[in-house]
């Protein structure tokens, strides 16, 4: 099978490339087994950025042996922004979820939420969301605080 991208097309691919790494790569400490074949497709494509005429965009790091976006690709690609918008609807979501399931918890008095029937457990959860998503909508994280007395459950 052959493959012919545009020029716009390869542009594209670039940041296509640039998130999936993010997403594979930015939290991990290690270089996973699991992502090998993914990390070999990206090597492959990002190798031709000479030939589709964006050589400013890859670099080779040598030390490493592997291509590299270079520090002009930061300043041109909208792949950040998405990167950006994608954690920051992340962490409020799960900001959210976490502080609900724990509300949903103490208000149903269970360890665990598969302790209780689905229908208390969603009416437990949405409440406790309501509450939470107001309370972040109005005041973001300004008035959540950590509670230092280890005396209180």
């Amino acid at each position: 099978m052959k493959i012919n991208f545009t020029k716009k097309e390869y542009r594209i691919l670039l940041d296509l490339i640039h998130i999936a790494d993010w997403v594979l790569h930015a939290h991990s400490t290690d270089d996973r087994a699991d992502t090998k074949d993914y990390r070999n497709l990206m090597q492959k494509l990002m190798s031709y950025a000479k030939e589709m005429g964006f050589e400013a965009l890859v670099d080779f790091d040598k030390e490493r042996g592997e291509y590299v976006t270079s520090g002009e690709f930061a300043g041109e690609s909208v792949a950040e922004d998405y990167i950006e918008e994608f954690e920051d609807n992340t962490f409020w979501s799960q900001l959210i979820g976490r502080l609900s399931d724990r509300d949903a918890m103490r208000q149903t008095g269970v360890n665990h939420l598969s302790e209780i029937e689905m229908s208390e457990r969603f009416k437990a959860i949405g409440e406790a969301e309501e509450k939470w998503i107001t309370e972040i909508d109005n005041y973001g994280l300004s008035r959540i605080r950590i509670d230092d007395d280890e005396s209180k459950p």
